[in-house]
């Protein structure tokens, strides 16, 4: 019997120690993930921020203009920083760095076609019908920018989207092959910005994972070189 309480008393006595060993391996685990998703979004915003031109330093001709997709307002009109995005690559088009502009975005549902509501700003706004090309399958960045490359055969390109979505835009791009340069179009402040950012550090993470891993993306689509009249990509295939 004093043997059991000697070994009791021990072992209430080790508790304090185990369980200050145990939060140490925790926040130690805590840290490292911490560091490393610093690390990874610190990386791609460099690495993006050497490949955002101003508009008298891009390249001078390019395949297209690639604008990704974003909220639609109503399946009627763009939202401010869909807006911006266009309004981008109009600046883009104007300034003869390409004669293409690709739409793409999210077409799942019906009653929700963020293509075509940026097709008909573009359209609104004195762009040629012939100049946009529709991808109603850019569900998100990467599968835009895979299926840019994959699909629509374009091998160089603008980017034209918000800095921080651009850096993770060209960091997919370098990785798929596509040679892109970056327009970025902030001209405001957005009301959800800070919870954009704090979004980005999961999807600069899931860019990592799918570029590593050679991801397919949602939708595959035959080959349609972006040549020629971009009314014939407006279907949705």
């Amino acid at each position: 019997m004093r043997d059991f309480s000697r070994e009791r008393g021990r072992f209430l006595r080790a508790i304090p120690g185990l369980i200050g060993r145990f939060f140490t391996l925790i926040l130690g685990i805590f840290l490292a993930v911490s560091l490393s998703i610093l690390f990874i979004f610190t990386w791609i915003s460099l690495s993006g921020n050497a490949r955002i031109k101003t508009l008298d330093k891009l390249p001078a001709k390019v395949d297209c203009i690639i604008v990704p997709g974003a909220q639609v307002i109503g399946n009627r009109r763009p939202s401010p920083m869909l807006q911006d995005r266009l309004d981008g690559a109009i600046q883009l088009y104007r300034a003869g760095l390409s004669e293409r502009i690709l739409v793409s975005g999210d077409h799942r549902e019906d009653n929700y076609n963020e293509p075509r509501v940026m097709r008909d700003y573009l359209i609104q706004e004195g762009i040629p019908e012939e100049a946009i090309f529709m991808d109603h399958f850019g569900l998100d960045t990467y599968d835009t920018i895979y299926r840019a490359r994959e699909v629509f055969q374009i091998r160089t390109a603008i980017v034209a989207t918000q800095r921080f979505h651009l850096q993770r835009a060209l960091y997919i791009s370098k990785k798929t092959g596509l040679e892109a340069s970056g327009y970025a179009t902030d001209p405001r402040v957005y009301l959800d910005h800070t919870y954009l950012l704090i979004r980005e550090f999961g999807a600069r993470i899931k860019a990592v994972y799918e570029t590593r891993t050679g991801a397919l993306p949602l939708h595959s689509s035959p080959v349609r070189p972006i040549q020629g009249d971009g009314r014939t990509s407006w279907d949705s295939f």
